[in-house]
C-alpha cells in the first residue's frame, strides 16, 4: 500500500471535498496497484483504495451524494493511516503513543488515527505491555540504567504510566547490583589513574545512567573508594 506521500502542515486547510455527481470512470492508478482514481462528471474527483471500491460496489454510472463521498474519503484516510502505521512498525516496534504522534506528524486526522490504532491492535501488531517488556529487557541486557531513567524513556515512547509501573515492578530491577557490575567493568579500564579522577569518572558514568547518588555512594564504597562518603 502506498504511504501518505505529501505531508500537510497542521495549520493548513484540508482540500475541498469533491462535488457530488455521477461516476463517469474508475481507473487504476499507475504508481499503486491497490488504488484507483474516481472521476465524477468527466473530471478527476479523488483517489480511493481498491478495497473500498469493491466494498461499496462502485462502478461508472453510480450517483454519489456529498455524504457518500465524505464517508469514502474518511474510510480512505483510515486505510492510508493503517498502511503508514504498518510501515513504521516494519522498521521497529513502537508503543501506541509514539505511533499516534508519528501519524499526526504525517497529517492524518484524529479519527483516522484512532481507527488505525484500533485496527492494528486487533491484528496483534501493537501491544504496549509487550513493547515495554522488550524495551526494559534489552536495556538491562546491554546498557543497564536506573528504573527512573527507564520510566522516562518509556514515557517518551508514549507508554501509559500504569503499564510502565507494572513492567518495572515485574522486571525486578536490581539497581545496586547492575550499577556495581557496570562500575567494576569500568574501573578495570581506569587503572593507573589517581583516586579522585577514577571516582569522578565512575560517578559520571552511573549518574548518566540515572542512578541516584545513594546507589552511587554504595557502589563506590563496595569498590573501596576512600572518598565515597563525599559523593553529593
Amino acid at each position: 500500500m502506498s504511504g501518505f506521500r505529501s505531508r500537510r502542515r497542521q495549520d493548513e486547510e484540508p482540500p475541498p471535498q469533491p462535488k457530488a455527481g455521477r461516476i463517469s470512470a474508475i481507473e487504476p492508478q499507475r504508481r499503486d496497484e491497490f488504488r484507483v482514481n474516481v472521476y465524477i462528471e468527466g473530471e478527476f474527483a479523488f483517489g480511493l483504495h481498491l478495497d473500498l471500491q469493491m466494498e461499496h460496489h462502485l462502478a461508472p454510472g453510480d450517483e454519489l451524494t456529498d455524504e457518500q463521498i465524505a464517508l469514502l474519503l474518511r474510510q480512505d484516510q483510515t486505510k492510508r493511516a493503517i498502511a503508514s502505521a504498518l510501515n513504521l512498525l516494519s522498521y521497529r516496534a513502537r508503543a501506541a503513543g509514539e505511533l499516534k504522534s508519528k501519524l499526526r506528524e504525517r497529517g492524518y486526522p484524529p479519527e483516522a488515527i484512532d481507527e488505525a490504532i484500533a485496527r492494528i491492535r486487533e491484528l496483534g501488531y501493537l501491544d504496549d505491555r509487550d513493547f515495554a517488556d522488550r524495551w526494559v529487557e534489552s536495556r538491562q541486557a546491554h546498557r543497564p540504567r536506573s528504573a527512573r531513567m527507564l520510566a522516562r524513556e518509556l514515557q517518551q515512547k508514549g507508554v501509559d504510566r500504569e503499564v510502565i509501573d507494572e513492567t518495572l515492578e515485574e522486571a525486578g530491577i536490581d539497581e545496586y547490583g547492575d550499577a556495581l557490575v557496570m562500575a567494576e567493568r569500568k574501573a578495570a579500564s581506569l587503572q593507573g589513574l589517581d583516586d579522585a579522577t577514577r571516582e569522578r569518572r565512575l560517578t559520571g558514568l552511573l549518574a548518566r545512567r540515572g542512578y541516584s547518588y545513594d546507589v552511587i555512594r554504595r557502589v563506590l564504597q563496595s569498590l573501596g573508594s576512600e572518598d565515597a562518603d563525599e559523593v553529593e
